[in-house]
């Protein structure tokens, strides 16, 4: 193989490629060879088709492999040799090539910027080393216990407050007439929060178990039957129980009900998630510091073809037009 680089206008270059016509057949009848135990031909034994046989029959297709094989295979190695590391894919022209010929190619290919790694060397940031206080750790497993749901049933006449829970089995009606999606069983709402029907849970307050309520609520703009939107629905209710929140008690139970093998287990595992937070946070005020120095490093010229890679991906979704445009501010 012999290689040929010419410079062109800044990081552009030409490798000219030439391989011999004798190298070439000698892939070629390495590929016959190979071949020559698989093909099964009348009137020849397994691994005993004469070469010329094979030719005529399989040359074309023999060829084609062999060249794309003889492509990869050389111009890998004319990058790698010439210490040229490209920046996308290079351009192949084929100028002479065909069987029983030498094979001669040009790759057009767009050099990296060489940047000298030295200067990376010398960048100075700060790093930082996080250690988390033991009551940071209580304070995050107070707020969970805090947002774990965790109702008890009072007695029997105890009126519904906000916060509490009731569960209501309904049916609905409109103008006297039910509807689909008219009926709800043990459904739960928890008073003020206002998550059902607007206005919904203000009406439940007061209610007792076994009590029957009658509740009006308008049905919202995303209701899936959408002739029924803002029509004004009445709910006959009947309450099946009312619940009021309970503190949740930090112990072992809690934390295997959180995954954890125990309280112990979960304050090391709250930690760590405390840990990496802080870290992840600190890790990324290093980064933009090594970033800031890396942009005052001068690259002489850089490819135009990963500009223009680089200003296709700002301009999706954009017109033609508008892209025309906007090309100098990208």
């Amino acid at each position: 193989m012999k290689v040929t680089v010419e410079n062109k206008k800044g990081l552009n270059k030409d490798l000219k490629i030439f391989i011999d016509k004798e190298t070439m057949n000698s892939y070629m009848d390495e590929k016959y060879e190979e071949i020559k135990g698989t093909v099964n031909l009348k009137g020849f034994r397994p691994g005993k088709v004469p070469k010329e046989i094979l030719k005529r029959q399989f040359g074309k297709a023999v060829f084609g492999e062999v060249l794309d094989k003889v492509l990869k295979d050389t111009s890998t190695k004319a990058l790698e040799e010439n210490k040229i590391k490209p920046a996308g894919q290079p351009k192949l022209d084929l100028k002479t090539y065909g069987e029983d010929k030498e094979l001669e190619y040009v790759l057009s290919v767009t050099e990296l910027p060489k940047v000298e790694i030295k200067s990376l060397e010398n960048i100075k940031f700060d790093e930082y080393t996080v250690k988390i206080d033991d009551n940071e750790t209580d304070k995050r497993i107070k707020e969970i216990a805090k947002n774990q749901p965790n109702f008890k049933e009072g007695a029997s006449d105890t009126k519904a407050k906000e916060g509490d829970l009731v569960a209501l089995d309904y049916k609905a009606t409109i103008d006297g007439k039910e509807f689909k999606g008219s009926e709800g069983k043990n459904t739960q709402l928890t008073l003020g929060k206002d998550l059902f029907l607007k206005g919904f849970d203000k009406q439940l307050i007061g209610v007792k178990k076994d009590d029957e309520k009658v509740v009006e609520a308008t049905l919202p703009e995303n209701y899936p039957e959408k002739e029924l939107v803002n029509k004004k629905a009445k709910f006959n209710c009947k309450i099946l129980s009312v619940k009021q929140p309970q503190e949740v008690k930090i112990d072992d139970d809690f934390a295997k009900n959180l995954g954890a093998k125990d309280l112990k287990d979960l304050k090391a595992l709250i930690s760590k998630q405390i840990n990496d937070e802080y870290k992840n946070s600190l890790d990324q005020l290093s980064k933009n510091q090594i970033l800031k120095e890396i942009e005052k490093i001068k690259v002489e010229e850089v490819p135009e073809n990963l500009i223009e890679e680089e200003v296709k991906i700002l301009s999706q979704g954009m017109s033609e037009e508008e892209a025309k445009k906007k090309q100098k501010i990208f």
